[in-house]
């Protein structure tokens, strides 16, 4: 390790605070979004049913974001009961639950990925545009090689 690095934060606590300094921004924007009903724990649920949108199970929620299927199914609960999601019969499988976003949650979505690209604008004017597309293309790759390890 070379000797500018014995200072100051290294990569995990950077990429921490980082992620503390979204959520913060995160919470603000929810305060007058609208969806004051949803918190940063919700994005568990939001985030893999946004890429999937004939809806998954549960169990494939709780591994994809590392919680407990109990937990997932906590915070599928409360997103059911404010309309965000719903639970549908499984076509593949008549005895399975498939959770879906219904509209409401489909427009929340597109106004928090609206949101995140507000954010990374701010922080593109911050630092460069270039470089926050270096961080994002990194950040990419890292995702890929640990879901590639992980199978």
């Amino acid at each position: 390790m070379s000797r500018t690095h014995d200072r100051g934060p290294m990569l995990p606590a950077l990429l921490r605070l980082a992620s503390q300094t979204m959520t913060e921004e995160y919470l603000r924007w929810l305060e007058t979004s609208g969806y004051s009903d949803i918190q940063p724990a919700h994005s568990a649920v939001i985030q893999p049913l946004w890429d999937q949108p004939d809806g998954a199970r549960l169990t494939t929620l709780a591994r994809h974001s590392r919680i407990t299927k109990q937990s997932m199914s906590a915070l599928v609960d409360h997103l059911e009961e404010h309309g965000y999601v719903e639970r549908i019969a499984d076509p593949a499988d008549a005895r399975a639950t498939l959770v879906r976003l219904t509209a409401r949650g489909r427009a929340f979505g597109r106004a928090i990925r609206q949101f995140a690209r507000d954010v990374e604008a701010q922080w593109a004017q911050r630092v460069g545009a270039e470089r926050i597309e270096e961080l994002r293309a990194t950040l990419e790759l890292l995702r890929t090689s640990w879901l590639e390890a992980r199978d």
